[in-house]
């Protein structure tokens, strides 16, 4: 079962905002406002960091895990902009990915 898809440099994919690979936070976190969660990046300095949308809205859960939740994740890396993009269930949340 295809739980994430996750892109990266390269792609010219979008998410349902118009985002892709090598936009701004500043832009993502402004579209999305208070749906959008902040959390520092596990492996980067900042201002690397994750923010992750809901799309039932943010949650006071630190992980979720109802296998019908969907969301995004972009993953910010140390210039301030995406670096990858994860979709999916709740397997978005996993920091590390599958080779």
């Amino acid at each position: 079962m295809l739980t994430r898809i996750s892109v990266s440099n390269g792609s010219d994919l979008q998410t349902d905002r118009g985002f892709s690979v090598g936009d701004s936070a500043a832009a993502i976190k402004a579209a999305y406002g208070a749906d959008a969660q902040v959390s520092p990046h596990k492996y980067a300095e900042a201002p690397a960091e994750y923010i992750t949308v809901w799309t039932d809205g943010p949650s006071d859960e630190p992980y979720r895990e109802d296998a019908d939740a969907r969301g995004v994740v972009y993953e910010i890396g140390t210039d301030g902009n995406v670096s990858m993009i994860h979709v999916g269930g709740p397997s978005i949340q996993y920091v590390e990915g599958c080779a």
